[in-house]
């Protein structure tokens, strides 16, 4: 994630303060890839409970409104006994809209109102009033919430108002301990989904679907030397020459995916990659220089290979047909197939051979 403008910690620390950048240092070998890698976690997060914040407005306001049988529902002090802060807030959205010179609407006014205005709905004291209507199955009820626990239900709304503020204000998620991190990390995310499935559990599904939460958190910069030591070297080709003009390709993001032919991980009885595998690039010298995360794997006939994966290998093949020409001389050399208990094994359309997309995640 270090980009050639060769950005150091020293650098983000005279910009966002020694205190903000600290627990990055701590944090992982490469603070400056941790605080973009935490960055882009805070902002995937964000879309999620976006989504989640504006299924709960609907959620409630169609409940209340049905309740009292009006559309500006948040005015009906009398009917549902609104507190000071959430009345307050009504009225701030009402004046934000009058200074944009827009007439005051119901939808306007909801759509203004923010996650915590919301969490305000949810307090003991109007448990006889909004409670109440949120659970009446006359207004819609919460047929996905069999419990209906309003404390358990504004457990999980404070805790998703936590997460929002800390991304929003760009908090660290990141934590010193691998194993507390991983914890935290899967809490928050959890816990939106648990919002999001007691209002409708198709809903939830999509938002899991659709969110970029799970593939950025295997992108996440080692913590330490001993993590690094640990992973499995990525070597592209013999050391030498060759081997450097790929490794270059790779860090100045030219080549960002790479083949091999199925047969390969059969006759070595390696596993396949997996989206989220990291690994260590190495040049000819064998030093690490880099740290590549699998992004995308596919298995596929040679036949089937496009003009896209042709360019994502970064070598100057812009087609399908050159890609393969290229491959197929390497893979038909006498020295290649003598690496096989059976060299002579066929390669025409159907050999199955795998795809495989990478991004670095850091330099070291």
């Amino acid at each position: 994630m270090t980009d050639n403008m060769q950005v150091t910690a020293v650098d983000l620390c005279s910009w966002f303060s020694a205190e903000r950048m600290r627990r990055y240092e701590e944090s992982a070998l490469d603070p400056v890839a941790l605080y973009v890698w935490n960055t882009h976690m805070s902002k995937a997060y964000l879309e999620d409970i976006a989504h989640v914040e504006v299924m709960l407005r609907n959620f409630i306001s169609t409940r209340l409104a049905s309740d009292c049988g009006r559309e500006d529902w948040f005015d009906q002090t009398d009917h549902f006994g609104f507190d000071y802060e959430f009345c307050k807030a009504v009225e701030r959205v009402k004046r934000r809209i009058r200074y944009a010179g827009h007439s005051i609407t119901p939808d306007r006014v909801i759509a203004g109102l923010s996650l915590d205005s919301w969490r305000f709905l949810l307090v003991r004291k109007l448990e006889p009033t909004v409670w109440k209507a949120l659970r009446d199955r006359a207004n819609g009820g919460m047929p996905y919430y069999k419990s209906r626990r309003r404390k358990e239900f504004e457990t999980h709304i404070v805790q998703l108002l936590d997460m929002r503020n800390r991304c929003s204000h760009q908090e660290p998620l990141i934590r010193t301990d691998a194993d507390t991190e991983r914890e935290y990390l899967d809490f928050q995310w959890e816990n939106l989904l648990w919002v999001a499935r007691v209002i409708d559990p198709k809903a939830a599904d999509w938002i899991r679907s659709q969110s970029r939460v799970p593939t950025l958190r295997k992108l996440r910069p080692v913590h330490s030397a001993s993590d690094l030591a640990n992973l499995p070297k990525a070597e592209f080709m013999m050391p030498g020459p060759e081997r450097d003009r790929l490794v270059g390709l790779i860090l100045d993001g030219t080549k960002i995916a790479t083949a091999a032919l199925l047969l390969d991980y059969v006759e070595c009885a390696d596993p396949l990659p997996r989206t989220g595998n990291r690994s260590v690039l190495v040049n000819s010298d064998d030093h690490g220089v880099a740290v590549l995360a699998t992004t995308d794997v596919a298995v596929i006939r040679l036949a089937d290979v496009t003009d896209q994966h042709a360019i994502d290998e970064g070598e100057g093949d812009t087609t399908a047909a050159e890609w393969r020409r290229t491959h197929e001389m390497f893979w038909d050399s006498d020295e290649y197939r003598a690496e096989f208990r059976d060299p002579s094994f066929p390669l025409d359309d159907d050999t199955l051979v795998v795809l495989e997309h990478f991004t670095v995640t850091q330099r070291l």
